[in-house]
């Protein structure tokens, strides 16, 4: 009877950690894998660590206004973008590491510049410099992991994202303590390691041999202006997806305005949103096997997204432990509705592109929703700088009104 229970119970241990098993054996399965793992896990502490304190640097020790600050990203997103299509392209055709290794060390320059800047022009230089940066890393990084995942492309991207988030969880969680201090030096210390990140991850790329592109290998589709259904999902979801911004970029500065003695908590909410995210999206994917239901998870996500927008409207009250309490709040409806839309997104933008024009389609989506979402700073500064909350109030409504609007199309195609 022991016997067949701890059998029983080996059994199921073994089936619970298969899938960490299989994760640690495809990431360092090759030393070229091994070096991208480590490599994908610096360079998340550093993005981890400066996404969570960068607004408080621009506007308490830079001494920016959050409206221009905001306009300014904006901009810099943009060339993101652009910076991301041409890394596509090269790194396709040709090969993924000369752009990954120039995304990577123009980003440690830029970070390292952001110590120097003295004036509004300087700054928007450095800032679109470093979002050049960022933007050349995207494509280049997906193409890379192709490049040296083999047959298991799909688990090896799975295992870096797991390693990734964990990565920005802990650099979230360095942040918190640089937060609690609030100094300026103790900033510039963040930055500076931020910027050195970049460094140690262009290092370890160097040593890495990356096949090139087969002869005539195929190019990267541009995007097509797709039908009009899929546009509209693509437009809508790109302004829902403003709420990947709220935690770390409106909430440092709803904190500090209202509560700033509460500062140091933003970090360990934003690393506890993204290990809950991660350890949520299985779960929250699954059972969707239409369009139907995936268009029904999208608006119940949107519906948690708009619920935890409306925390936002008041400074809430004078009591730390209420004011605590409801942060936890706060962060599970987030989080909770952020995993509910992304379950619904991804099977809609598989099942309303057509099956010969994935590639297309995709390319169509990654740039309309990445540039309707480069407004998210603009957007939400002006939220919080509206007062009596109405800002957050319209920002709830257009939420659910958008995801009505893409639970609509996609029945329609359906």
């Amino acid at each position: 009877m022991d016997d067949s229970r701890d059998r029983r119970d080996r059994s199921v241990v073994a089936m619970l950690t298969a899938p960490y098993a299989s994760a640690a054996a495809t990431l360092t399965g090759s030393p070229a894998m091994r070096a991208l793992a480590l490599l994908t896990a610096i360079n998340a502490l550093g993005n981890g660590l400066f996404a969570t304190i960068s607004i408080l640097f621009y506007t308490q020790h830079l001494g920016f206004s959050v409206g221009f600050v905001s306009a300014t990203l904006l901009g810099a997103t943009l060339l993101a973008i652009s910076g991301d299509l041409l890394s596509g392209r090269v790194s396709d055709s040709v090969s993924p590491k000369p752009m990954l290794l120039a995304g990577l060390l123009l980003s440690a320059l830029a970070s390292a510049a952001l110590l120097a800047v003295e004036g509004r022009s300087s700054f928007a230089v450095v800032l679109c410099l470093l979002s050049l940066g960022q933007g050349l890393c995207m494509s280049s990084n997906t193409a890379l992991i192709r490049r040296l995942a083999g047959q298991s492309p799909a688990l090896s991207r799975a295992s870096l994202r797991s390693l990734l988030t964990l990565g920005i969880s802990a650099g979230a969680l360095l942040a918190g303590i640089i937060l609690a201090d609030g100094g300026l030096a103790a900033f510039r210390i963040a930055i500076l390691t931020n910027a050195a990140t970049f460094v140690i991850a262009a290092s370890l790329l160097s040593r890495i041999a990356v096949p090139r592109a087969a002869p005539g290998a195929p190019r990267r589709p541009l995007p097509v202006l797709p039908d009009r259904r899929f546009a509209l999902f693509s437009l809508a979801n790109g302004a829902i997806s403003i709420h990947l911004h709220a935690l770390p970029f409106a909430l440092p500065l709803w904190t500090v305005l209202h509560h700033p003695e509460l500062t140091w908590i933003v970090g360990l909410l934003v690393a506890l949103n993204a290990l809950l995210g991660a350890a949520l999206q299985v779960p929250a994917s699954a059972g969707i096997a239409s369009i139907r239901t995936a268009s029904s998870r999208l608006l119940l996500g949107a519906a948690g997204i708009a619920v935890s927008y409306l925390f936002f409207v008041s400074g809430w009250t004078t009591s730390t432990l209420l004011l605590v309490t409801a942060l936890l709040g706060l962060l599970l409806v987030h989080t909770a509705g952020e995993v509910l839309y992304a379950a619904g997104t991804m099977e809609l933008l598989f099942r309303l592109a057509p099956e010969e024009q994935q590639g297309q389609y995709g390319a169509f989506y990654g740039v309309s929703s990445g540039t309707m979402a480069s407004a998210a700073p603009v957007v939400l500064g002006a939220a919080i700088a509206t007062s009596s909350g109405w800002g957050w109030w319209a920002l709830a409504g257009a939420t659910m009104l958008l995801a009505g609007v893409i639970r609509a199309v996609s029945l329609r195609a359906g």
